[in-house]
């Protein structure tokens, strides 16, 4: 690299200088506040909308329980045709501000549990309830003898931690749903998992899931699960959990939360790594499973028929990736982390991860070091434009230092794994885009190898200039759904529009 990208470089290296460079504090891992991600609240009720048949309270004004409803319950009931369950306000103003809400909260309770009757009524306390002090958990155990619901308060006041912080609370808290393993049980369940780390609520019935094709790989090895936690489990499937043979965690870092508490709590053994993007990831993960489940000789089996129905054509569009050079953008921290692990071990390529934040080095601790551990090490470019104002993953001064970069470079040797968003002057292969999925395990890999030679293949084919100018206007910086008209914005394929990243727009993962 030489001339004007030199200037715009903050770091470039490899993941565990950057990793050492932050940990020592000579990197500067702070978040911009244009970057900012969801607080406590928004990422705690997330992982609730995924507990099918249970109604979450929000204890706060309206306008909190109108972004979890809208994000997440109406989103799940959409895609997958399941039953829309109420997100409930107590409606806080300027005066229960004052005075306390403990009153509206009580009737609220009592009134979702007569009316709904669900399994579980959750009562979330919001950043106006957590700074009065409204005492939630003695209303919350005065009624509980009154509904037939099962009661749990989640303090996840948005003030009170940063947005991965909801995530490991929640999950450690719906632990307290679940029983002890019964011999009995484990016996019924000696060949059962649950795939824990889950956050979208019901997928989307018309669409082969990435969840769906892991559920598929262990029915195909004679292994049935539970539950998956928490994407539409029920209050019965978290109650039997423990007794399983194994939790497998579907996003290592998120899934670690709950599967090391139910470890400590009940003994599960846990079996963790990180997404199964590739063939190296997918069989660490069936064998990991296999070993708690004493079926080794099954997944070997399993193995080798789902790699025999790819094999042939997965070698022949592998022969075209060897040494090619894979530019990965690195805004999703973990799965720019699988992709570089999927791309270096299984198709021989060399991973450069684009603007990885550093503040992902302490976000991510858990899969950094899985991947360290694994002896892979991709290279990070990180240019200005990532500590800059704007949403770093698609502005127009991070498009520019991009170019700086791959100038270089051939672009029939050099593809960037990102958001169509970006118009680099090599292939862009953007996973979001693949409709018909699922882009983990054997088919994913062959799938994502395939996506990969059909963009160099038609690299001689110029992106639209038009649609450029519309992603990036004129005399602005930023790339939103926003800058373009509203009719475009809703046409374009479901998960193009990274700018906005809305569930059901691009939050596909």
């Amino acid at each position: 690299m030489a001339g004007k990208i030199d200037e715009n470089i903050v770091f470039y290296g490899h993941l565990s200088e950057l990793y050492q460079l932050a940990k020592e504090g000579k990197i500067k891992t702070g978040l911009q506040g244009s970057h900012t991600r969801p607080c406590k609240f928004w990422t705690a009720t997330k992982i609730l909308s995924g507990i099918r048949n249970s109604i979450v309270i929000t204890h706060g004004p309206s306008g909190c329980a109108y972004g979890v409803k809208k994000a997440y319950k109406l989103t799940n009931s959409r895609n997958s045709g399941s039953p829309y369950e109420p997100v409930i306000s107590t409606n806080m103003d300027e005066e229960k501000v004052i005075h306390g809400g403990e009153g509206e909260l009580k009737g609220a309770i009592l009134e979702v549990d007569s009316k709904y009757r669900p399994d579980i009524i959750f009562i979330a306390a919001s950043c106006a309830t957590g700074i009065i002090g409204d005492n939630i958990d003695a209303i919350v155990d005065g009624l509980r003898s009154k509904v037939s619901a099962r009661l749990m308060t989640l303090h996840c006041e948005g003030f009170a931690g940063e947005y991965r912080s909801g995530f490991d609370l929640v999950f450690k808290q719906i632990t307290k749903l679940m029983d002890a393993p019964t011999a009995e049980l484990k016996k019924q369940l000696e060949r059962s998992v649950n795939i824990v780390g889950g956050k979208m609520g019901p997928e989307r019935t018309e669409v082969d899931t990435d969840v769906k094709e892991l559920v598929r790989l262990l029915e195909q090895m004679g292994v049935g699960v539970n539950s998956i936690i928490a994407g539409n489990c029920s209050l019965e499937e978290l109650k039997r959990a423990p007794s399983v043979a194994v939790n497998c965690t579907l996003c290592l870092d998120i899934g670690y939360a709950i599967g090391t508490e139910m470890l400590n709590e009940f003994g599960t053994p846990l079996n963790s790594t990180i997404l199964p993007y590739g063939i190296s990831a997918t069989e660490k993960w069936i064998k990991g499973a296999s070993k708690y489940l004493g079926m080794e000789n099954e997944a070997e089996a399993l193995i080798q028929k789902e790699y025999s129905h790819i094999k042939e054509e997965f070698e022949e569009a592998r022969k075209k990736l060897v040494d090619k050079i894979a530019i990965i953008e690195g805004h999703d921290a973990i799965k720019c982390l699988s992709i570089a692990h999927m791309l270096e071990r299984d198709f021989g390529m060399r991973a450069v991860i684009y603007n990885f934040h550093p503040w992902n080095t302490g976000a991510r601790e858990t899969s950094i070091d899985y991947l360290l551990e694994t002896g892979l090490d991709p290279e990070i470019l990180i240019t200005k434009g990532t500590l800059a104002f704007g949403k770093y993953e698609s502005m127009k001064q991070t498009e520019e230092e991009l170019l700086d970069f791959i100038g270089g470079f051939d672009k029939d040797s050099v593809v960037y794994f990102g958001s169509s968003l970006s118009f680099p002057s090599i292939p862009v292969v953007d996973l979001n885009a693949i409709m018909n999925r699922p882009r983990f395990g054997y088919r994913g890999a062959l799938k994502v190898a395939k996506c990969i030679n059909t963009a160099l293949e038609y690299s001689f084919r110029k992106r639209s200039a038009l649609f450029k100018k519309i992603v990036f206007p004129e005399k602005s910086g930023l790339a939103s759904a926003g800058s373009m008209t509203s009719k475009l914005g809703s046409e374009l394929p479901d998960c193009t529009v990274y700018a906005e990243r809305r569930r059901g727009k691009c939050m596909m993962n």
